[in-house]
C-alpha cells in the first residue's frame, strides 16, 4: 500500500500547510493590528504632551484637541477614564530656539535621564529626517516627535515606550506559542481522522487490484488454451500467417497479463516484506545476459555488459532483477536497428554507491519529452510507435518497483544513447 500511504502523507502535508497559512496569517494581522495601536496610541501622547507645551497636565479637558480617543480600538481614553494616567507616563521634552541652540530642558517626569543625558539622546532624535518615530537605548524603547511652533522654534518630545514595546513582544510570543501548539493539534486530529477521509479511496482502489489480479489469473487458461490450438495447427498443417499472428498476439497478452500482475504486487508490497542481502553484481548481470543476449541477436543488436569484479551492492535482488529486467527489455525493444545496449556498472560519485545504467542507441530521442517516460500507459509517437509492442506500462512499473526499493531511478538522453541509472547503495 505504498500508494496509499504516500497519498495520506500528502493530503496530511497539504492540510498543515493549509491551516499554518491561515493560523499564520491571521496570528500575523491580529499581531500588526497590536502593533499599530501600540504606535498610535504612544505618537496620541506625545501630541498631547505638545500641545501642552511639552508638559503632561493632571487632568484631561474634553476641549483639548489631542486625537484622544481615536485610538485603534474605540473607545480607549486613558487620560479621561484613568486620572492616574499623567503620573504613570515617562517622558522628557526639550526646547530649541530658531538657531537650533537648546533652551530648556523639562526632565521631571523621568529619572533614566539626566539633564545632560537627556541633551545627548534628544541629538540622535533631532537627527532623524524623521519628525516622529522610535528609538532604542540599551533594552528600553523610546518614541521621538519633532514639533516646530509659530515663533520658529522647536519641541522636542521623548516618551519612554518600553512597557508598550514589552506588552506587544509578551503577545507575539504567546500568540506564536499558541499558533504552533493549534498547529500540532490540528495535524494530530486530521493524522487520526485522515484514516476515515481515504477509506472510500482505499477500498475502490483494492477492488480495483483484486480485480486485475483475478482477471488476470482467469485470462491466463484460455489464452494458453489459444496457444497450445495454434501450435498443434502449425505441427499438422505448418506455420502460416494465420497461426504467426495467433502465437504472436497471445504471447503479447500474456506479457501484459504478467506486468499487470507485477504492477499490482509492487503496490501491495512493502519494504518489511523484502530481504535487504549483498550480492555480487556480475552474477545478477550474467542472469540477465541469458535473457537477453539471443533475444538481441535475433533483432541485429548487441548486448555488452561492462561491471568491475568484486563489486556488490546490497538490495532486495528479486526486485532490483526485475526492474533491469524491464529496462533491458525495453532498450532491446526499441534500441535502434544493429545498435548496441549496454548494461553497465561502476563507483558512484558518493562513497558506498554504484551507478547502475542501462543504456541503448536512440537517435531520435532528441526532441523526446522524457519527463513522461514514468508515467502509465504513455506511449510517444515517435518512439514508441505502432511497430513496437508494449502497452506503455514497464517503465512505470520500474518506477513503482525502485521507489519501493527507495532508489532513485532517472532517463539521461547524450549524443544519441538514452540512459536509465539507478544509484545504489553497496552496504
Amino acid at each position: 500500500m505504498n500508494l496509499i500511504k504516500k497519498l495520506r502523507r500528502q493530503f496530511i502535508f497539504l492540510a498543515t500547510l493549509a491551516i499554518f497559512i491561515i493560523v499564520a496569517g491571521a496570528l500575523g494581522l491580529i499581531n500588526m493590528m497590536g502593533f499599530y495601536a501600540m504606535r498610535e496610541h504612544c505618537l496620541d501622547t506625545m501630541t498631547y504632551i505638545t500641545q501642552n507645551g511639552g508638559t503632561m497636565p493632571s487632568r484631561y479637558h474634553p476641549a483639548d484637541t489631542a486625537s484622544w480617543g481615536k485610538d485603534f480600538f474605540p473607545g480607549i481614553t486613558w487620560p479621561e477614564d484613568t486620572p492616574e494616567f499623567a503620573y504613570q507616563t515617562r517622558y522628557f521634552s526639550l526646547r530649541l530656539d530658531s538657531s537650533g541652540r537648546i533652551t530648556a530642558v523639562n526632565v521631571k517626569n523621568i529619572v533614566a535621564f539626566s539633564e545632560e543625558q537627556a541633551v545627548e539622546f534628544a541629538r540622535i532624535a533631532l537627527a532623524s529626517p524623521s519628525d516622529s518615530g522610535f528609538l532604542q537605548k540599551n533594552k528600553a524603547r523610546y518614541g521621538f516627535m519633532k514639533t516646530t511652533l509659530e515663533d520658529g522654534s522647536t519641541l522636542l518630545v521623548i516618551l519612554d515606550c518600553t512597557r508598550e514595546f514589552s506588552d506587544v513582544h509578551t503577545f507575539l510570543s504567546y500568540s506564536v506559542w499558541f499558533g504552533f501548539f493549534c498547529i500540532i493539534l490540528y495535524v494530530l486530529i486530521f493524522a487520526f481522522l485522515s484514516k476515515r477521509a481515504i477509506a472510500p479511496f482505499v477500498k475502490n482502489l483494492e477492488n480495483q487490484k483484486r480485480f486485475i489480479t483475478n482477471a488476470s489469473h482467469e485470462l491466463k487458461t484460455p489464452l494458453a488454451i489459444i496457444s497450445v490450438n495454434a501450435e498443434a495447427m502449425e505441427m499438422m498443417n505448418g506455420k502460416n500467417q494465420w497461426t504467426e499472428g495467433i502465437i504472436k498476439q497471445v504471447r503479447r497478452m500474456s506479457g501484459l497479463i504478467s506486468h499487470l500482475i507485477l504492477l499490482s504486487k509492487a503496490g501491495e508490497a512493502t519494504r518489511a516484506q523484502l530481504q535487504f542481502l549483498s550480492f555480487p553484481v556480475k552474477d545478477m548481470f550474467a542472469r540477465l545476459e541469458e535473457d537477453f543476449d539471443l533475444l538481441a541477436k535475433d533483432q541485429g543488436k548487441k548486448l555488452t555488459l561492462s561491471a568491475e569484479d568484486g563489486l556488490t551492492t546490497r538490495s532486495d535482488e528479486k526486485y532490483l532483477s526485475e526492474i533491469l529486467h524491464i529496462l533491458l527489455d525495453n532498450a532491446v525493444k526499441y534500441c535502434d536497428d544493429g545498435g548496441t545496449i549496454l548494461l553497465s556498472a561502476e563507483k558512484g560519485k558518493k562513497k558506498d554507491t554504484l551507478r547502475l545504467s542501462v543504456s541503448n542507441d536512440y537517435k531520435d530521442g532528441k526532441d523526446v519529452d522524457y519527463s513522461r517516460f514514468f508515467e502509465r500507459f504513455y506511449r510517444n509517437d515517435e518512439s514508441h510507435n505502432s511497430k513496437k509492442t508494449g502497452y506503455g506500462i514497464g517503465l512505470s512499473i520500474a518506477r513503482e518497483l525502485s521507489s519501493l526499493l527507495s532508489i532513485p531511478l532517472t532517463v539521461e538522453y547524450k549524443d544519441g544513447r538514452i540512459a536509465f541509472v539507478m544509484i545504489v547503495k553497496t552496504k
